[in-house]
């Protein structure tokens, strides 16, 4: 909302709300008067949260989207990703396909970790495989 009317809906909703007040016990007046006030200042909150909300987003395509969840490790090479990619697969294995599957020893999470980037990626399409075909 443009700033001049910024400040007039705020001065209607108080407005709405004193007549509501001195109205008293007339119900013909009073209640239609207090629900405009409650209208025009939820109105205003929300204008002024939507504000602030759009002015926190990125704008254009200069944004580079955030990893959610430890997934920026992910998509990186080294260990501490592979032992990351492991683990989400191991997850899924036990969502698709084997509940029960163990939890995987740290000396075969080092193994894996240590696997040389393209092995490990044979290693992970071979894995998602084996989960295609199980679940």
């Amino acid at each position: 909302m443009k700033a001049p009317f910024r400040w007039v809906l705020p001065a209607i909703a108080i407005t709405a709300t004193i007549e509501a007040v001195l109205a008293g016990t007339n119900d013909a007046i009073a209640i239609p008067a207090a629900v405009f006030a409650v209208a025009v200042a939820g109105f205003v909150l929300w204008d002024s949260v939507r504000d602030r909300l759009e002015d926190s987003l990125p704008s254009g395509p200069s944004h580079e989207a955030v990893p959610i969840g430890g997934s920026d490790v992910w998509f990186q090479e080294g260990p501490m990703s592979q032992e990351s990619i492991v683990l989400l697969l191991d997850r899924v294995d036990r969502a698709l396909a084997h509940p029960a599957l163990p939890i995987r020893p740290s000396v075969e999470m080092e193994r894996l970790g240590r696997l040389p980037w393209e092995s490990f990626l044979d290693y992970v399409e071979s894995r998602l495989l084996e989960i295609e075909a199980g679940s």
